[in-house]
């Protein structure tokens, strides 16, 4: 792992560690199959990222929110509106720890209902794989709860999905970068002609303003993948999770959506925040100076040749879950 990547202390991550790989035996609630294609028949893909509860004694030590009922009112609008929904992504970091059968129990209560309708396509984020010490995670094996569910998710494989003319490629930013690096410049590569626009999703964002201890602008993510995106002949948004909150950021003509207000405790944005494209509503706060994004999720769809980012959420008070901004990027021509 890099250096730059913040690790707790040995002793407190192996307190941490065995206390979250306890929990009861819990039978996965659904298993989802790699499709091949996905037919959006005028449909929207939903995006989420971290999904995790942060566990209550960490809450408690670290003064972190409870976002569990705020969690349930974002699923409760996915499940309202499954029929408008093509597919599911969770952005990664699905579970706090991967080790842990309770807290696959609450994700299969979160997305079970969805997934018996769509296809659900995960991104591996840090906290999905197996871990003794939180931070120190084995980089050669996907968690059970992961493959019980998912069983196609291999460390540092990348996958790709087609959906009518939009290509959807899924990186793993822990591990396998150069061997990812060049397989996501190949598949943008053939990608001009062949499709309107690629969606690319990866858990670590390449760019973030977040001031959340340890949650920096990806350096692997930055040297591996970002070149590859600038260089490609058709547009690309990079969705990404990790921070907590959202951000919509454009980095050399890139589009970079964090949606990462899923469910983990979120994290303050810098005062002053370079790139940053979002036009929605922040959340009150009785401290000045720190900005917390609405809870969150994003709807993509094809609306007149656009490709149109649909970002939903509320603040903690709101009446509901609403429209709060929306991206538009024409779509390139393809071959008949």
């Amino acid at each position: 792992m890099n250096s730059s990547r913040a690790r707790r202390s040995p002793i407190a991550a192996l307190v941490i560690g065995l206390f979250l790989s306890a929990g009861c035996a819990h039978q996965p609630a659904f298993q989802s199959m790699l499709p091949s294609d996905i037919d959006r028949d005028g449909k929207a893909i939903a995006i989420i990222g971290d999904t995790q509860q942060t566990p209550g004694f960490i809450r408690f030590t670290r003064r972190r929110e409870n976002n569990l009922l705020d969690q349930r009112r974002l699923f409760d609008d996915l499940d309202a509106i499954v029929d408008e929904l093509s597919s599911l992504v969770v952005v990664g970091d699905l579970v706090y720890s991967a080790r842990s059968s309770r807290d696959w129990a609450h994700f299969d209560s979160l997305v079970a209902p969805l997934a018996a309708s769509i296809p659900v396509l995960p991104a591996i984020g840090n906290h999905d794989y197996p871990c003794i010490f939180i931070e120190i995670c084995f980089k050669s094996r996907i968690s059970k709860g992961m493959l019980e569910r998912f069983p196609w998710i291999v460390p540092g494989q990348p996958y790709a999905v087609e959906s009518d003319d939009w290509l959807m490629l899924f990186l793993d930013s822990e591990t396998g970068f150069e061997q990812q690096g060049e397989w996501l410049q190949e598949r943008l590569d053939n990608a001009p002609g062949r499709f309107a626009a690629a969606l690319v999703f990866f858990h670590r964002p390449a760019f973030t303003n977040s001031i959340v201890f340890g949650a920096v602008s990806d350096p692997d993510v930055q040297q591996h993948f970002v070149p590859r995106l600038e260089q490609a002949n058709l547009p690309v948004v990079a969705f990404s999770g990790h921070v907590h909150g959202f951000e919509h950021l454009v980095v050399s003509n890139i589009h970079y959506v964090t949606t990462a207000g899923g469910g983990g405790a979120r994290g303050p944005l810098a005062a002053e925040r370079p790139f940053d494209r979002y036009r929605g509503p922040d959340c009150p706060q009785p401290k000045g100076g720190i900005v917390l994004r609405p809870f969150n999720y994003v709807l993509v769809r094809e609306i007149d040749n656009r490709l149109t980012i649909d970002i939903r959420g509320f603040c903690r008070g709101d009446d509901g879950v609403r429209s709060l901004d929306t991206i538009e990027i024409p779509l390139a021509a393809i071959n008949d």
